[in-house]
């Protein structure tokens, strides 16, 4: 949610003034004049989200040109300057005023322990959470459509204009760009080129290509600069760096007649997500390259890092994010032995510490099948010793009252159940269950199922782990399976990795899913 009471909402306009002055200031300071830069990417990529999300036609009452406007735009700038860490901190979000709608711009908090203190104080990535406030508008296309009809090109011609004047605080030049835009009095078509690919590699390489400062450096170039590359290297000269120049000719070019020129944008969507990945490495990306500085550079890794597996890491962490939103979810992640499986998912283990979270984890052999339930109730039997280390007396005292209330009488299966209860209270400890009672699969499922609904919550997310499940016995799954469809407040996370090579198709895993 927007914190409205926290922030001032400053319009878009009267913003950029603001930085310009930062601008003007900080001349011979590099790095305070990259922090500029990443916090006017910062709102460009606010403005290109909530534009992909509200909805993709005219209301009616607003024309395209009023809608993609700097007029049309409020920061939302939080007040409480001496808490943040970074200057760009202070944006919380955008606000589209045509719409009423807004956009906050979140960090992830578990995004900090991935990196040491050196690296903190010297980093300017950003990886952004995004969250529109009304939810995205009926009607709006769904993420991940393309769409090219006129609109979206205009739309991207209307962007160019905004990045401009953003970058350079400067009106945008109409009367030497635009008979180009509309593909009047054109005395040389640009060559006709492949429209821009959505491919993550491949715009990683067009990115690394505009921080270079390749404006000519393209297999089917021309002689002669046509009027859209004039006007990126004027932008230039104003000390914009080439890689938004190069950003805001791509836009210009998506509406020329005929094929698209060039890596010219074909949709907002596109644009955003480029955007988002200058925010992500701004040194690799964003930034200008002295000559020579990308020569012969020393490779750059951490330890424990997983290389290579971007999108798997990133759909394993959007699903746990929104597991600490109060939502349970479930991902099974199948391959050869030795592939990497495990590390991708242990590459998430410190993000849910970072956050309260609760990791436990099993990981079964080739005899598991002997042992019925063992993991699933070994690996939630850890979960007692975790508590018990990370919470003080007093919260431990709570945690215990809550599990008498909700277990009454019925404590004594828990105990049975999980010894390890017994370290969060004496009162836990059962020298022998009663002897008209007896545990069957079904008093055992709603025992676990009510455990950790009691232990769970969006503060503190359970991420249960189990590997190699191709040799879970089927009741654990069913166990499981009741906990994630648990309605009443449970908050778990299951990842489970498994041999696809040596399961059959009637295997319970497919079952499960």
């Amino acid at each position: 949610m927007m914190a409205e009471s926290t922030d001032s909402l400053v319009p878009l306009r009267s913003w950029i003034k603001d930085e310009a002055k930062k601008i003007n200031n900080c001349q011979n300071d590099g790095r305070k004049k990259k922090e500029v830069i990443v916090r006017l990417t910062t709102v460009a990529y606010g403005i290109a989200e909530i534009l992909k999300l509200v909805n993709s036609r005219p209301n009616g009452k607003h024309s395209l040109e009023e809608e993609v406007q700097i007029d049309n735009f409020c920061v939302h700038v939080g007040r409480e300057a001496d808490s943040f860490q970074h200057p760009w901190d202070d944006i919380n979000g955008i606000r589209m005023i045509s719409t009423g709608s807004s956009l906050t711009m979140l960090e992830p908090s578990y995004l900090s322990c991935l990196l040491s203190e050196e690296e903190k104080d010297g980093q300017m990535g950003r990886y952004l959470e995004v969250e529109l406030e009304p939810s995205i508008v009926e009607g709006s296309p769904s993420e991940g459509t393309v769409s090219t009809d006129g609109n979206d090109n205009r739309r991207c011609q209307l962007f160019a204009r905004l990045l401009y004047e953003l970058f350079s605080h400067q009106p945008f030049p109409d009367e030497d760009v635009c008979t180009r835009i509309n593909g009047d009095n054109c005395s040389r078509e640009p060559a006709h080129k492949k429209t821009k690919v959505d491919h993550l590699s491949s715009r990683k390489e067009l990115m690394l290509s505009r921080a270079r400062g390749d404006f000519d450096n393209k297999a089917d170039s021309t002689q002669t600069d046509s009027t859209f590359q004039v006007f990126a290297r004027k932008m230039q000269e104003l000390g914009i760096p080439v890689s938004i120049c190069l950003m805001t000719q791509n836009l210009l070019e998506s509406g020329l007649n005929g094929d698209k020129a060039g890596d010219a944008y074909n949709s907002l969507r596109v644009l955003s997500e480029d955007l988002h990945l200058l925010l992500l490495d701004p040194e690799r990306f964003l930034f200008d390259k002295e000559v020579g500085e990308h020569d012969n550079a020393d490779l750059l890794y951490r330890k424990e890092k997983l290389y290579g597996r971007d999108r798997e890491e990133s759909l394993i962490t959007d699903a746990f994010c929104r597991v600490s939103r109060g939502k349970s979810e479930a991902i099974l992640i199948g391959g050869f032995s030795g592939s990497g499986k495990s590390k991708l998912v242990n590459s998430l283990r410190d993000r849910v510490d970072a956050v309260g979270g609760y990791v436990l984890t099993y990981k079964y052999d080739d005899i598991s099948k002997e042992k019925p339930l063992f993991g699933v109730v070994s690996a939630l039997n850890q979960l007692c010793a975790i508590i018990k280390e990370r919470n003080t007396s007093k919260g431990l005292l709570a945690i215990t009252n809550k599990l008498k209330n909700a277990f009454g009488d019925d404590y004594w299966l828990l105990a049975s159940l999980l010894p390890n209860i017994s370290l969060l209270s004496f009162d836990f400890i059962v020298n022998e269950k009663p002897a008209s009672e007896t545990i069957n699969l079904r008093s055992l499922c709603f025992t676990l199922v009510r455990f950790v609904r009691v232990l769970s919550s969006p503060v503190h997310p359970i991420m249960l782990f189990l590997d190699d499940v191709q040799w879970a016995d089927d009741t654990a799954l069913d166990v499981i399976h009741s906990i994630l469809s648990d309605t009443r407040g449970s908050c778990m996370f299951f990842v489970g990795t498994y041999r696809d090579n040596e399961v059959l198709s009637n295997h319970a895993i497919y079952n499960f899913v």
